[in-house]
């Protein structure tokens, strides 16, 4: 449960709405390189979540061939604390984003599905899982209102997508 909450929130985090346009490429990456991004929110009691205060911070870089962006996160989930690194990718044969999350304290990555609206402003992190016999849906949007500003939040659906239940949300801004 817990890794299944720090993905919803740290994998910004997790049925594809809007797919990858041939104008985007790796460059849409870079919207979080650049100074320190500041969030906060919080989860709330659902079938699939625990209520929580969520806080965090995060500095994005660009790999030296500028290839990849990688996140070094700071969180607090209810006041305790936690790393993460995310690292995004493109693929220009395919058109298609790639995310990955690591934590020290967990053996696999977290792959959801990272899939960016054409003019780049909408991001979901989208992953299926099997829970007790039943498939479930989650995924995580964020919305740029803009450069520096960012609004998330992560719900679930148990019938493929057709109704969502809400499990949190906040928001993020850019420290210069």
């Amino acid at each position: 449960m817990k890794r299944l909450i720090l993905l919803v929130f740290f994998a910004r985090v997790l049925t594809p709405l809007y797919g990858a346009d041939a104008k985007l490429g790796a460059d849409t990456l870079g919207r979080w390189v650049g100074g320190k991004w500041s969030g906060e929110g919080a989860m709330v009691n659902s079938d699939f979540s625990k209520g929580m205060t969520l806080s965090g911070v995060t500095t994005c870089v660009w790999s030296p061939d500028h290839i990849f962006v990688v996140c070094d996160q700071a969180v607090k989930a209810n006041d305790k604390p936690g790393r993460q690194l995310s690292l995004y990718g493109y693929d220009p044969d395919t058109s298609k984003f790639h995310f990955f999350g690591l934590s020290p304290s967990e053996a696999k990555a977290r792959t959801p599905e990272l899939v960016i609206s054409s003019d780049g402003n909408r991001w979901e992190y989208l992953n299926t899982e099997d829970i007790k016999g039943k498939r479930v849906r989650f995924r995580t949007v964020n919305i740029f209102h803009d450069a520096d500003h960012v609004e998330w939040w992560a719900d679930y659906s148990t019938d493929d997508g057709q109704h969502w239940t809400k499990m949190g949300g906040g928001e993020e801004s850019r420290q210069h």
